[in-house]
């Protein structure tokens, strides 16, 4: 028969409400029972400006070494 988790909702709650907050991922381990809760983390935004200098760099180089 499984025991019961070791863990209340709050105290899973508080540990999922801090992990979020400081955008890391938390874990606790009392014996077998192992409670893992990470942060959501948005994708990285892509400056355009910089992508867009990249672009120009590589078709510079495409052209001078004759690729295009």
């Amino acid at each position: 028969m499984a025991s019961a988790i070791p863990l209340t909702r709050a105290d899973m709650k508080r540990l999922a409400d801090y992990a979020k907050r400081e955008g890391v991922k938390a874990e606790v381990q009392i014996d077998d029972f192992i409670f893992r809760v990470s942060a959501d983390h948005p994708p990285a935004k892509v400056d355009g400006s910089e992508e867009s200098e990249l672009d120009r760099e590589l078709m510079e180089f495409d052209r001078k070494h004759g690729y295009r």
